[in-house]
């Protein structure tokens, strides 16, 4: 079975606990944060180019909390299309009383008069994204949003960067479309500022389920003042912090080598697909997607692979609800022989079926052309 259903892009890892290593030391990290704790959230905020970090169990956690900063006057503005958990966190702002409005990512007039209303009611905007957007699939416009941020002296740009940390990073180019040092979408894009606060889980490029809160050093001593979380729920257990630690160890030593067998086995995929006639979305990034014309021929695509030893997803589509997308998450431990496995039965799938004949054609971008 060549398995395409894991988000561990960077590949597994297995880890040797320690002998005599304690799960837990039974204070909340508002009582204390021991110093691995403390080393693993700094590394990531200095990975992001922040100033500072804090560890939490999850990024539910932070979501949940964070927004208790929200000044009286603060109003959450929401990507629609932001993953479930920062939409969870924004509901903890309406039992607030804080006014949450969604904007349409495609829609620029749309967020720009969200902004000229904060101006004009002299309101506190807090924008909340992904770093990448994998229902588009493409980096959010992290420029033009702190452009839209700059009149706001108190705005804070708050993303979910757990799709990005890990694989993407700085001087993005030809030769290394990742670019170099898995820091996320911050130094992707070239950018650092002092109103980015990011909540950044581990799981999906380190392989470890713990989470980062980083930014501003004076935010993040507000949130210490103020967290719920910190007091009411067991921090992050010591086997965690201490599995974050060894994940990002090995990633320094071997994580750049790790990204370009992730970016060969992206641009084997498309490459082989793209011979055959079929395009999937997804671009540099390692969801790839197909998206085909109606339910029917989706499912049918995903049982027939199924039976052939392939395993990939069914993810629900931002354009079509109703037609889910075939998915597969490429990972750097996968050999050239399981991508030539799954793109082979794809073509061999659609030279015998009219699944792929009338798909509708994605919208391009400078993300998603043929590698």
């Amino acid at each position: 079975m060549a398995d395409f259903t894991s988000a561990l892009y960077l590949g597994a890892r297995r880890f040797t606990w320690p002998a005599g290593l304690a799960l837990t030391t039974g204070r909340p990290a508002a009582l204390l944060e021991p110093a691995r704790h403390q080393w693993v959230a700094r590394e990531v905020a200095r990975r992001q180019g922040l100033e500072t970090g804090l560890l939490a169990p999850s990024t539910l956690h932070l979501f949940w909390d964070i927004l208790c900063l929200l000044p009286p006057r603060g109003v959450v503005l929401l990507d629609a299309r932001m993953y479930p958990i920062g939409k969870w966190g924004s509901l903890r702002a309406l039992l607030r009383g804080r006014p949450v409005y969604q904007f349409d990512a495609d829609n620029p007039k749309q967020l720009a008069r969200l902004l000229h209303t904060c101006r004009q009611q002299q309101q506190v905007p807090w924008l909340l994204t992904d770093g990448w957007q994998l229902a588009a699939s493409r980096p959010a416009p992290l420029a033009w949003y702190l452009e839209l941020l700059d009149p706001f002296p108190e705005a804070v740009l708050l993303l979910d960067d757990t799709q990005a940390f890990g694989l993407l990073g700085c001087q993005p180019g030809a030769r290394q479309p990742l670019g170099q040092g898995g820091g996320g979408s911050l130094p992707f894009a070239g950018l650092s500022s002092n109103k980015v606060l990011t909540i950044t889980s581990l799981a999906k490029g380190l392989g470890v389920p713990v989470a980062v809160l980083a930014g501003p050093a004076a935010l993040l001593a507000r949130y210490r003042q103020s967290s719920d979380v910190r007091v009411h729920t067991s921090p992050v257990s010591e086997v965690h912090a201490w599995a974050a630690e060894q994940a990002l160890c090995h990633d320094a030593r071997h994580g750049e080598a790790a990204r370009r067998r992730l970016s060969a086995r992206v641009v084997q995929f498309r490459r082989e697909l793209g011979a055959g006639g079929i395009w999937p979305t997804g671009g540099i990034f390692p969801v790839q997607k197909l998206v085909l014309p109606r339910a029917t021929a989706a499912l049918g695509l995903y049982q027939q692979l199924r039976q052939r030893g392939v395993q990939a997803l069914l993810l629900a589509s931002a354009q079509q609800p109703a037609v889910p997308e075939v998915a597969f998450c490429l990972r750097a431990d996968h050999s050239a022989a399981d991508i030539r496995h799954a793109t082979g039965w794809l073509l061999r799938i659609a030279r015998t079926t009219d699944w792929f004949s009338s798909s509708s054609t994605p919208i391009h971008h400078e993300y998603d052309t043929p590698s």
